[in-house]
């Protein structure tokens, strides 16, 4: 019999689709199963495995830490199930549209919600890596609910985070040094800001935020992550400010949560 390309399509699809559905039987009933046969085709068989099994942890890591707390799970952390779920993606594109949409996939979205890496992830904004095609077109509208993070710097956590809100209202967050008592305190205050395009649609964008009586210049940039398959992190680094000398000072998409 003659093989045309829809019986290997099928083929495919077919093998894929057993192996999902064997796995599924000793797990959840909620456990996704591939069953996108487009996705088969275009990433072929031993792709859209390899990229369902990382999307799979995703999941199955994003519940782990809803049930019980993002400390209290083994891998629990946003940049952990972040760097899962860039693998996916970048082993197999097409589950950037099942990150983006599936029910199976709510979990990755709650956990990631408030990150800037998820927009990426899922395809909204084209910018995975520094490079010449990035492309920042309609990042000013995803800001709203975003939260950007400094490292955390010895045993108090992150010095200052910023939670952008809508219509340019923003809550700036920061520890406070007492100089009276030599306490550190949690505080927060109002913040505005504004978007600038300074390199056109398509370019970087710099946020100018004012709070306190301060206002400050950050460029909303990206970093890559540790391997060439891990998410990227979006960053805000201040106008002006030596961040080698002061990381402290940088901003990041994604952060270790638990430090503190």
């Amino acid at each position: 019999m003659k093989l045309t390309l829809s019986h290997i399509a099928s083929a495919l699809f077919l093998s894929t689709f057993a192996v999902a559905g064997c796995s599924s039987e000793t797990g959840d009933a909620s456990e996704p199963v591939a069953g996108d046969e487009a996705a088969v085709i275009s990433c072929g068989a031993d792709k859209y495995n390899e990229a369902l099994a990382h999307y799979k942890n995703a999941v199955d890591w994003s519940k782990e830490r809803l049930a019980k707390g993002v400390c209290e799970s083994d891998n629990g952390y946003q940049w952990e199930i972040a760097d899962e779920a860039s693998r996916a993606v970048m082993t197999c594109g097409a589950f950037r549209e099942t990150i983006k949409s599936s029910p199976w996939a709510q979990p990755i979205r709650t956990v990631l919600a408030d990150s800037l890496t998820l927009k990426s992830l899922t395809g909204e904004l084209l910018v995975i890596k520094d490079s010449e095609w990035q492309n920042w077109t309609g990042v000013d509208a995803m800001l709203e609910g975003q939260q950007f993070w400094a490292p955390a710097m010895g045993a108090y956590g992150s010095w200052s985070q910023i939670v952008f809100g809508e219509n340019g209202k923003a809550t700036y967050k920061f520890l406070k040094y007492h100089d009276n008592t030599g306490d550190i305190t949690p505080e927060q205050e109002p913040a505005t800001f504004t978007i600038e395009k300074p390199n056109g649609e398509k370019g970087k964008r710099t946020i100018v935020l004012s709070h306190g009586g301060v206002t400050e210049r950050y460029t909303l940039g990206v970093d890559a992550g540790y391997r060439y398959d891990d998410a990227p992190l979006f960053t805000l680094t201040p106008e002006g400010v030596d961040v080698e000398n002061e990381p402290s000072r940088k901003l990041f998409s994604l952060v270790s949560e638990c430090d503190a």
